[in-house]
């Protein structure tokens, strides 16, 4: 039995493998687009938008890597039918329990390495993406930028920015700074900004100063002008928020002292890091079960039956989780609800395989 538990554990290798890549790339496209658009338009180095997506990639492995190996559990079993390995294994004597083994052991693996990404890679690694998205911030402030953007709050300025040029520049800029003792902004346009030194250099601008009453009170115009806007490089907007890459250590200690209303995230966020990995204890075993004794079954219908599986449970477990921020219904109801379902269906397909024997 241990070298057919090996020769099955040797042929879900590429299958499962094939399984994360495919899921993984799937959710890196929106990253991915970013980034060239950076490399193309912003003029980041290809380095560090190599690193960046390494960056990204723990916590999206930590959903990525249940859905895949269902997948390629699926691909595996479903050959192993086709090719009637699997009748030659019930011949020799293969309890339904002995075929999903190797499965079952993988599973418990791979939710522990899950829990350790979840525990220790994703928060280290969500440092260091926040120091080098904060560096290149610093070197090429139009990583940031975007064209028809308003930015507020920045200091005691709000940019509205019209076009981004390939050179880093800023294009028609329009500038409202706050003022103490008025209650209307000074107002400055620029036709090209430039970043550099944590400050912003504007070129061919005037500026504006308004009477209490709305009156223009003072203009005047200049060839260059410097304003230092720290701020604007220390608030880089990344994919993923920072709860999302905390540990459930960080999650508990950080939602130790808030009131119900601000603790209701930490809490959601909790049951997803507990429930997303033992689905892929579920998932494998659902893989075999829907796979062992469909003879007409291939890859197609492998692929069709997980992809349908995989949508069902993320729309389920994305629903839950807005509902229970929304505090519509409890964080374990709505976390959990789609791995009670995947658990149903797991015991209900595991009985009619016993059953039909």
């Amino acid at each position: 039995m241990k070298i057919i538990h090996r020769y099955i554990l040797k042929e879900m290798r590429m299958p499962i493998i094939f399984g994360i890549s495919l899921f993984t790339f799937i959710f890196l496209i929106d990253i991915m687009v970013q980034m060239m658009e950076n490399i193309i338009v912003k003029g980041v180095s290809l380095l560090d938008v190599v690193r960046i997506l390494s960056f990204y990639l723990p916590p999206i492995l930590s959903q990525t890597i249940p859905m895949g190996f269902f997948l390629g559990v699926m691909i595996t079993y479903s050959k192993l039918t086709s090719t009637s390995e699997s009748t030659a294994m019930n011949s020799m004597g293969m309890s339904l329990n002995s075929i999903i083994k190797p499965t079952f052991m993988l599973a418990l693996g791979i939710t522990a390495f899950v829990f350790f990404l979840q525990e220790s890679i994703i928060p280290n690694s969500f440092v260091k993406l926040q120091q080098l998205t904060l560096k290149i911030a610093y070197e090429k402030p139009a990583f940031q930028l975007k064209e028809n953007m308003y930015i507020d709050e920045v200091d005691d300025y709000s940019i509205y920015i019209d076009k981004v040029g390939g050179d880093g520049s800023a294009e028609n800029i329009l500038i409202f700074k706050k003022e103490k003792d008025n209650s209307f902004p000074t107002v400055l346009t620029a036709k090209k900004a430039m970043w550099k030194d944590a400050a912003m250099i504007l070129e061919d601008a005037e500026f504006y100063n308004l009477n209490p009453d709305g009156s223009e009170k003072l203009r005047g115009e200049f060839s260059r002008q410097k304003i230092p806007i720290n701020s604007f490089f220390e608030n880089v907007k990344m994919k993923v928020s920072e709860i999302e890459t905390m540990s459930v250590r960080q999650l508990l200690k950080e939602s130790k002292d808030k009131d119900d209303e601000e603790k209701l995230p930490y809490i959601v966020e909790m049951n997803k890091k507990l429930a997303i990995p033992l689905s892929a204890i579920m998932l494998g075993i659902l893989g075999v079960l829907f796979s062992v004794g469909h003879h007409r079954s291939g890859k197609g219908v492998s692929y069709g039956i997980s992809l349908g599986v995989i949508f069902l449970y993320i729309a389920s477990l994305n629903v839950g989780v807005v509902m229970a921020n929304r505090g519509k219904i409890s964080p374990f109801i709505g976390i959990w609800t789609p791995n009670f379902v995947l658990l149903g269906l797991t015991i209900y397909m595991y009985l009619l395989k016993k059953r039909r024997g």
